[in-house]
């Protein structure tokens, strides 16, 4: 890819990229005024990630449209890898308030779409067990943050593994990976844990709550070897892997620099914030120059798990970013043609 496509694709999502807020949308969020469940030791929790029997058609709807787009991308030659994000309440719900608890829907829901979306042929990744069975849940190690929504560095490492994992027992997906460039990428942990100000949830608490303190995590930097003076939009990159999706995909969490070097390949990574959903980047990207002149090999597309009841034509998402769901795969459909 040069750099004047891969300039413009960044431009193109300036705004969207280094935003780390959640909208969380907010017209679907409880009745009483607050989105923030208080949980034990100062955790805090989005009540959005509470799934309901309701949700079901819409959720479905949801894993129509990811079939559809997934065979479109086969047809193109394009590998297409899904990753869901699993519901911070799941992973730490030992750090629920007392009383509150998982009910039978939401606990089964990651795993009934992760089948339901291997039966339909997609390639999903998922990442439920991984977390579930993770030691690092709590402390300067744990996976999400305390007072955010998002993954923590260790959370978006633990990811970025578990993809690297699936993809090379994948034989689909091993073949997309080991036909880009290998690029070499080093990493190190920072020697201590360090305070960070990403808190999401604290500024959705009702005004006169407690201010807490910021938190502290461990934190990494990963370094491309061969980096020159031009980085990593330098002339001569041979960029075929696309990272997309919602805040969880934002360079300040840490994902796309594990996944540049668990996969050790360079790659250009896509955030848009959750309010917009999943279908308005990937719609603006297939439109982009980037892709149109630098298709890639292999697309990972993250998607948080609250976000499966969100179809193209989720009634309760801005108005500005609803579309018929046909009528989105229809466009897909086109800008791939």
């Amino acid at each position: 890819m040069d750099e004047t496509s891969n300039m413009k694709l960044k431009l193109n999502f300036i705004h969207c990229v280094l935003v780390m807020t959640t909208a969380l949308s907010l017209s679907a969020q409880a009745q009483d005024g607050s989105s923030v469940v208080i949980g034990k030791n100062d955790w805090l929790f989005t009540k959005y990630e509470f799934a309901d029997p309701s949700d079901a058609a819409d959720t479905q709807a949801t894993i129509q449209v990811l079939d559809k787009i997934n065979k479109m991308f086969e047809r193109k030659g394009i590998t297409l890898a899904m990753v869901m994000v699993p519901s911070k309440i799941r992973v730490n719900a030992d750090k629920l308030p007392d009383g509150t608890k998982l009910d039978a829907y939401t606990a089964g829901k990651y795993d009934n779409a992760v089948k339901a979306l291997k039966a339909a042929g997609v390639n999903i990744i998922s990442l439920n067990q991984a977390f579930l069975t993770s030691p690092n849940r709590d402390g300067e190690k744990s996976l999400f943050m305390r007072l955010d929504t998002h993954w923590s560095h260790s959370g978006a490492m633990l990811a970025a593994e578990t993809v690297k994992a699936e993809i090379t027992t994948n034989p689909t997906l091993k073949a997309a990976w080991s036909s880009t460039p290998e690029e070499k990428h080093s990493l190190t942990w920072n020697d201590q844990s360090n305070p960070v100000r990403t808190r999401d949830l604290v500024r959705l608490l009702p005004g006169g709550t407690v201010n807490y303190p910021p938190e502290k995590v461990l934190q990494f930097k990963v370094k491309r070897e061969n980096e020159t003076n031009a980085g990593l939009l330098g002339s001569g990159d041979a960029t075929q892997i696309t990272v997309i999706g919602s805040s969880y995909s934002n360079k300040n969490t840490g994902y796309p620099d594990a996944l540049r070097y668990v996969l050790q390949r360079n790659l250009l990574d896509i955030s848009i914030p959750v309010d917009q959903g999943p279908w308005v980047g990937m719609e603006a990207y297939l439109k982009n120059d980037a892709f149109k002149t630098n298709k890639p090999k292999l697309i990972i597309w993250e998607i948080p798990e609250r976000e499966l009841r969100s179809p193209p034509n989720y009634k309760y998402r801005d108005a500005r970013y609803v579309i018929e769901n046909n009528e989105w795969v229809s466009r897909v459909d086109a800008l791939l043609q």
